[in-house]
Order: structure tokens, then C-alpha cells, then sequence
């Protein structure tokens, strides 16, 4: 009877580490959708949703992190594509592709005020959670803002973690696909704001997206609105993270769990010996 409890309860011990241990070894996604933030990076639509605490949850998942806040003079313009290359840091090759078959559409780097007297139309900066929009000159902090069709960003080495705030999604009733991709194809994909799902002017989400599975690619893919002709929905994108997992979100079991799978195998093993013997 002795042996038959020890049995089971090693191959019941063994079973549930086995289903911990695939467990940790999954995609979790981040997502917080606030339609009326109204330019300010705030708690607003409950900690569950709203995108700052989203934010907060994908960073605090990060054994280290490296931000790209688009600090950098204003640019972009017109045309069929537009590639900014060595984000987050000189040299690392990490690049962000916006492209569109209609050359009407832009991609800029922007301030809160730039050089051309532009003002505030929605898309705003999100890096150091400012409660709204300052006014008066060119401010060092900027965004990266595109109304083209997809938004590409492509990492040299692959990456087990990645997020970012998006600010404007959705007030041209335009939608917003995203998808993950590893070198051996689509990870995830997820309609993030469906259409014709209104959105203020100033609204603000946040996507993040972790995976043991490491990938090299995310995609945004706007889609915009059929009507008004002509016209296509701006959406910025700000603090793009990435970074390394905690070690409870790796690939590798905790000692502990080691240790545990060890002794219920052994505990299988030892019952096996003394009923043979017996």
C-alpha cells in the first residue's frame, strides 16, 4: 500500500512540474487601451487596463531593459519609405521600417513643437509620464509618428521581449493590426484596436509582448479608414523597450523546481526497486 501512495504521488509531483515548467515557457502579451487620456500618460480606466499600468507590468517582467525615446532632432517626410536605423543604441543595427505603396503618406520624428510651428494634433510624448503637452518651444522630447500602412521593427539579434506606447490610435476609425515574428514565421497576431472603434484625439495604448520563443520582428499594420477619402489616420509610437526576461519568465526551471523534478524521480525510481525486490 506503501509503495502504491509513493508511486503516485511521485508521478503526480513529476506531472504537476512538468505543467509549471510549459507554463513558464509562453507568450504573454501586455495590452492597456486608454481612449481618453487626453495627451497625459495617466492612470485613468482602472489598473487593470489602463496602458501606464500595462507598461509598468511588461517592464517589472524584465530582468534589464534599454528604451529608444526618439530624443533625437526632428525628420522624416513624404514618400514610399522610411527607415530609422541603430535604435536604442549606435551601432545595433536595430531598425525601424515605415512603408506604404501611396506616396502621399509621412513619417516623421517629432517634438511637441518643431521648427515648422506644428502644434499638438494628437500624437504626443510619452517618456517620463508627462501629465499633459507643455507649451512653447522645440522640446528635446520626441515621438516617432507615421500614417503609412505597416510599421516594421526589425531586431539584428532576437529578442525575448518587446513594447511600446502608441499614442492617436484610432480617431480616424482606422485599425490596428500587430504582429510577432521568429525566424521560423508568425509567432502572434492580434487585431489591437479593431475598426471603427472611435478614439479621442490624444489617445493612448500600450502593447507589450514577451516570449521564451525568441523573435526578430514585430509588425504594425494600419489600416485605414475607408472614408473620408484622401485622408489617413496618424498614430505615434514612443519608448519602444525591449530587454532580457526574469529569471521566473526564462527558459530555464528555478533550482528549486530542479531539485523537486529530481526527487520525484527518484522517489519513481526507488518504488520501482523495492517492488521488484518484494
Amino acid at each position: 500500500m506503501k509503495l502504491g501512495h509513493t508511486l503516485k504521488a511521485s508521478i503526480a509531483l513529476a506531472v504537476v512540474l512538468a505543467a509549471a515548467s510549459a507554463a513558464q515557457a509562453a507568450a504573454v502579451v501586455y495590452f492597456g487601451n486608454n481612449t481618453t487620456a487626453n495627451g497625459g500618460v495617466v492612470d485613468a480606466v482602472g489598473a487593470g487596463l489602463d496602458p501606464k499600468n500595462q507598461r509598468n507590468l511588461f517592464r517589472n517582467s524584465l530582468a534589464s531593459s534599454q528604451t529608444e525615446a526618439f530624443n533625437r532632432a526632428p525628420g522624416g517626410g513624404p514618400g514610399l519609405g522610411t527607415t530609422f536605423f541603430n535604435l536604442f543604441s549606435a551601432g545595433s543595427g536595430i531598425s525601424l521600417t515605415a512603408s506604404d505603396t501611396n506616396a502621399s503618406t509621412e513619417s516623421f520624428v517629432e517634438n511637441n513643437y518643431n521648427s515648422g510651428g506644428n502644434t499638438w494634433t494628437g500624437r504626443f510624448n510619452t517618456t517620463g509620464d508627462p501629465a499633459m503637452l507643455p507649451a512653447g518651444p522645440v522640446s528635446a522630447s520626441g515621438w516617432f509618428e507615421t500614417n503609412r500602412r505597416s510599421v516594421s521593427i526589425d531586431f539584428t539579434s532576437s529578442v525575448s521581449a518587446f513594447g511600446t506606447f502608441m499614442t492617436d490610435v484610432g480617431d480616424f476609425d482606422g485599425s490596428l493590426m500587430v504582429e510577432v515574428f521568429a525566424a521560423g514565421g508568425l509567432l502572434y497576431s492580434s487585431a489591437l484596436i479593431p475598426a471603427a472603434t472611435r478614439s479621442s484625439n490624444g489617445g493612448l495604448a500600450f502593447f507589450g509582448y514577451t516570449n521564451t520563443t525568441q523573435f526578430n520582428r514585430v509588425l504594425f499594420t494600419v489600416v485605414q479608414p475607408a472614408v473620408p477619402v484622401g485622408q489617413f489616420d496618424f498614430i505615434g509610437f514612443d519608448d519602444f523597450i525591449t530587454g532580457t526576461l526574469a529569471a521566473t519568465g526564462g527558459t530555464v526551471p528555478e533550482p528549486t523546481s530542479l531539485a523537486l523534478v529530481g526527487l520525484s524521480l527518484a522517489l519513481l525510481g526507488y518504488s520501482r526497486r523495492r517492488k521488484t525486490v518484494v
